[in-house]
């Protein structure tokens, strides 16, 4: 019983959470095995805030794979990311920190670990643009899966 009024609880702080509804554009910049790779995405989503942190949501639409629902965690020094739906992870990001995370697709569950050299995080004074800057080697089930570097940038939707 009390499980189910934490959550009902839950619900209903977020229901008045102020958002602010944003652009999303996001970078990442890929080297795996002497190749170089750019991936861009540009997403509709919502900014708010909660507690100690600025939660970024929007969602994607992957070629082959479907809608993934993601949202950004973010902390003065850190950085959280959740997906889910026909892509699933969680991992968060520290500077300076080896972290664990998951990434399941369709096809499994694998471990992830990122060891993460540099999370930057600027907001305008209102909290709803902002920028975003990490970058991290990533391995996955115990292979290195290569070198990662992402800006995000956040624009308020006027």
């Amino acid at each position: 019983m009390e499980r189910s009024n934490y959550i009902e609880e839950e619900r209903i702080e977020m229901a008045d959470t102020l958002k602010t509804p944003v652009d999303v554009k996001m970078t990442t910049n890929i080297q795996q095995q002497g190749e170089k790779d750019q991936v861009n995405l540009q997403a509709k989503g919502e900014v708010y805030q909660k507690q100690n942190f600025t939660y970024v949501n929007f969602t994607e639409n992957l070629d082959d794979i479907g809608e993934v629902s993601t949202v950004l965690k973010v902390g003065e020094r850190e950085l959280t990311v959740i997906r889910s739906g026909s892509v699933s992870m969680r991992q968060r990001y520290l500077s300076g920190e080896l972290t664990e995370g998951t990434y399941e697709t369709p096809y499994g569950k694998l471990k992830t670990e990122a060891e993460t050299d540099q999370v930057a995080v600027m907001w305008s004074d209102s909290g709803s643009t902002g920028r975003i800057q990490f970058g991290y080697d990533l391995t996955l089930q115990g292979t290195v899966a290569g070198r990662y570097d992402v800006t995000i940038s956040i624009e308020e939707d006027t």
